[in-house]
């Protein structure tokens, strides 16, 4: 019966095991197809402009011929009045009149005749002129809009190939984060979704993966689930969908700036902050351990031991650094010159709402070194010890009558 029943749980397992496989190759047949969709209507948007643009210059094509037409026509016009009133000239006075004939005639309105028909032909000179010297004037406005409209082209075609050459050479999506980070609450929080890129769009869908929204804003939530958040760069390369966990607790029995945390079977409230335990104020160092514990005491509670201590670092999954199993430098204050004012780093925070537990101060303990009775532990790390700040990250050089400049420390109760 216990074969049985050990058959049934490996084949339960195996069956999970599978499910995982095909969801994971769905998930990703459904990125690949994400991918292809956008590839496909920025296509068809480039088209459309194209298409756009050619009509424009095609329009402008038209209007430009019917000017020249008119312009032909107006042109034959006036050459057709220039020839008339020449031919009239010639009929003034016929060829074959004799002087005695002519005599009679009254010159004086031939001579005005004359004049009239050589000013005529004068004004229809200066007309043709001016309807050449508008054709040419035309002529060029048109060539110069046709050089204007092609210039126009070709700095979209080239602002394309850039965005193009740009889109081809960055292949590495944003980095997103979620804030407040995964843990548990006592109050409403109100989520944000971040991204390391200034033209970057975030985006977040409580439960599931079904129902993104954008998230640049901040969105009120308090319940107790999952949260899936994702973001997209400017030329679209876009993060796996990544899952936040949360637990809205509803009391908070340590007060304030204190949690509960769960050690060794009983519940252990540790200060949020290191002290003064205020949000925002610059940690105590240069401290000794007997002071630490005089100061503990003085508020009523003890200074942490390295169990208490490591049990809030590591949260509910056991996780090697406050936020995670990886080392990721931007989480904490773990790479630069100096303490900076407790809570400033929102995402170095553990489960159960401990700031600043990697990095910043190491952090006295009232656990003496196994090695050196007369030596206490500190733990977490300090400003400038990179990934030696985990959780589990512990010195036993230190006396406890010393001081020193990158050491601080907590209370717990």
């Amino acid at each position: 019966m216990a074969e049985n029943q050990e058959n049934k749980g490996t084949e339960s397992k195996s069956s999970r095991k599978k499910r995982n496989v095909v969801v994971l190759v769905l998930m990703f047949l459904l990125l690949v197809c994400l991918f292809i969709v956008q590839c496909h209507l920025d296509q068809m948007k480039q088209e459309a402009l194209a298409k756009e643009q050619e009509t424009a210059l095609e329009m402008q094509r038209r209007r430009t011929l019917d000017s020249l037409r008119q312009l032909e026509q107006m042109r034959a016009d006036s050459i057709r009045r220039a020839d008339s009133l020449a031919a009239l000239v010639v009929d003034t006075v016929p060829a074959d009149t004799t002087p005695a004939v002519v005599e009679p005639v009254k010159p004086a309105l031939n001579r005005d005749s004359i004049r009239h028909v050589r000013d005529s032909i004068k004004h229809v000179n200066d007309s043709l002129a001016a309807i050449e010297k508008a054709r040419q004037d035309s002529l060029k406005a048109v060539a110069d809009s046709l050089a204007e409209v092609e210039k126009r082209l070709a700095e979209e075609a080239e602002k394309k190939r850039i965005a193009d050459s740009i889109r081809a050479a960055d292949q590495v999506p944003p980095v997103a984060e979620i804030a407040p980070p995964a843990g548990r609450y006592y109050d409403p929080i109100k989520l944000k979704v971040k991204c390391d890129e200034i033209k970057c769009k975030t985006y977040l869908s409580v439960g599931d993966t079904n129902n993104p929204v954008e998230a640049g804003k901040a969105i009120e939530y308090n319940k107790t689930g999952s949260v899936f958040y994702y973001a997209v760069d400017s030329v679209g390369n876009r993060t796996p969908w990544e899952e936040a966990k949360y637990d809205m607790a509803s009391d908070n029995v340590c007060g304030k700036n204190a949690y509960p945390v769960p050690v060794g079977g009983k519940q252990v409230c540790v200060d949020a902050y290191e002290y003064p335990n205020s949000p925002d104020e610059l940690p105590k160092d240069m401290v000794s351990q007997e002071e630490a514990v005089a100061l503990c005491a003085k508020e009523g509670k003890h200074l942490c031991s390295i169990d208490e201590w490591q049990a809030a670092c590591r949260g509910k999954d056991n996780t090697k650094y406050s936020y995670g199993d990886t080392y990721k430098q931007n989480k904490c204050n773990t790479n630069t010159k100096a303490a900076k004012r407790v809570g400033r780093k929102e995402q170095c925070r553990s489960w159960w709402g401990m700031y600043d537990m990697n990095g910043n101060l190491w952090e006295w303990t009232s656990t003496t070194s196994k090695d050196h009775p007369n030596m206490y532990l500190v733990a977490g790390g300090a400003w400038n010890t990179n990934n030696g700040s985990k959780c589990t990250e512990s010195k036993f050089s230190f006396y406890p009558q010393n001081q020193y400049p990158s050491v601080g420390f907590r209370c717990c109760k």
